[in-house]
């Protein structure tokens, strides 16, 4: 049975290694120069690999209980379990992010690079169109002419997330016309553009933050995470883990309502209130929980900048202040698009494929993993770890098919 692989990434690749382990001998396409382009630039280039709290409901995905289902098939020990197989260890940090041991994406991707010794593998072969014949699939390349003919399918291409680094989105037409439901794509786990007016003056500041999006004024969701303010918005996991919520094409619908005190806001309340503290200035005492910058924009914003002493301060510009800081609106420019982005929401409904094998519905012989399909996780290393879990659970079912044959 020939099998064919499309995309050379994490996924295509680790669906590659487990499938030459059982003695198939797969094509591996890559429409790049080298495999693992994204894998190599991933976690700032320390690879953050996994997280300890990856699980099901953890994602954003069009068909939940599907995805409960793929990870009780794959436990999170066994993910990491065939990754030490392969030589690569892994740590965790204390906030839960697993990587390698190494710390090097760089040396994760050779590793697995150097498992596929032995895997056909065709660099530079871009997939532009799949066609389905009644025993096997005819892949076209975009050189004229080029045609490789598989008998069964994984698609593990990726988005169009990092255009920088190779990434592409061409399949999703060819894939919508042997059937499947594509789900709008839209860049994920990218900075959001913001009125620049606002904070043009705290650039570069950097804290933890809870971050509520709003649609037509109506909350659609929140996270608690690292914020730094930009010239052009907001960049940090705070605001990129809620950007694929918001259309490109209709930003003007929605706006952000900015919490930058959630874990410290009664310790400030005392503070303020506190005799000890009644000669210092509101602006002294606000730099024992914020910087000094947005201490300042805060009691600017509130007129009450010129206010030289704690003691001065009535219970209303306490409650006004307060209320800044925990409730700071601001108006949606955009998203900072595919370029930015480190991943994508949309692409191939999961609604389509069996959760147990990653095999399509509705297209015999065609298995999916990784990001082509629409599950995203948040910053963290959950989309690293869905498409080690996809690829493994995608493999698995290709090697019993075959020992089947």
């Amino acid at each position: 049975m020939q099998i064919g692989i499309v995309g050379g990434g994490a996924a295509g690749m680790m669906a590659a290694i487990l499938l030459q382990k059982e003695g198939l001998k797969p094509l591996l396409l890559d429409a790049n120069a080298s495999l693992g382009r994204k894998l190599s630039a991933t976690g700032a280039g320390r690879c953050n690999i996994s997280n300890r709290s990856a699980k099901a409901d953890a994602y954003f995905t069009d068909d939940p209980e599907g995805l409960h289902q793929c990870f009780r098939t794959v436990a999170n020990a066994r993910v990491l379990e065939i990754l030490r197989s392969i030589g690569i260890p892994t740590t965790t940090t204390d906030d839960g992010w697993i990587y390698p041991l190494s710390f090097s994406a760089a040396n994760v991707v050779s590793i697995m690079e150097n498992h596929l010794q032995h895997v056909s593998t065709f660099h530079n072969t871009l997939v532009t169109d799949i066609q389905k014949n009644e025993d096997h699939f005819a892949l076209l390349t975009a050189e004229r002419g080029k045609v490789h003919h598989v008998k069964t399918l994984l698609i593990a291409c990726g988005s169009p997330a990092n255009p920088q680094l190779g990434a592409r989105g061409e399949l999703y037409a060819a894939l919508g016309r042997l059937g499947h439901h594509i789900l709008p794509v839209r860049p994920a786990l990218t900075p959001i553009e913001t009125d620049p007016e606002l904070f043009h003056k705290l650039q570069g500041v950097r804290l933890d933050a809870e971050v509520c999006l709003l649609h037509h004024h109506k909350e659609i969701t929140r996270t608690l995470g690292n914020v730094i303010i930009t010239q052009w918005g907001i960049n940090g996991p705070g605001v990129m883990d809620i950007s694929h919520w918001i259309d490109p094409q209709k930003p003007q619908e929605y706006s952000l309502k900015i919490n930058f005190i959630p874990k410290s806001s009664h310790a400030i309340c005392d503070s303020l209130s506190d005799p000890a503290l009644h000669k210092l200035s509101p602006a002294v005492v606000l730099q024992g929980y914020l910087p000094a910058k947005l201490a300042d924009f805060f009691l600017k914003q509130t007129h009450m900048e010129s206010v030289t002493t704690c003691g001065e301060l009535t219970i209303e510009q306490k409650e006004r202040l307060l209320h800044s800081m925990q409730e700071q609106p601001l108006s949606v420019r955009g998203v900072r698009g595919f370029k930015y982005a480190q991943a994508s929401s949309g692409g191939v409904a999961l609604c389509d494929i069996d959760p147990l094998t990653m095999q399509s519905r509705v297209c015999s012989g065609l298995f999916f993993a990784g990001e082509i399909v629409n599950v995203l996780g948040s910053c963290g290393g959950f989309n690293l770890h869905w498409a080690f879990l996809s690829a493994i659970l995608a493999a698995q079912a290709i090697t019993q098919t075959a020992n089947d044959l």
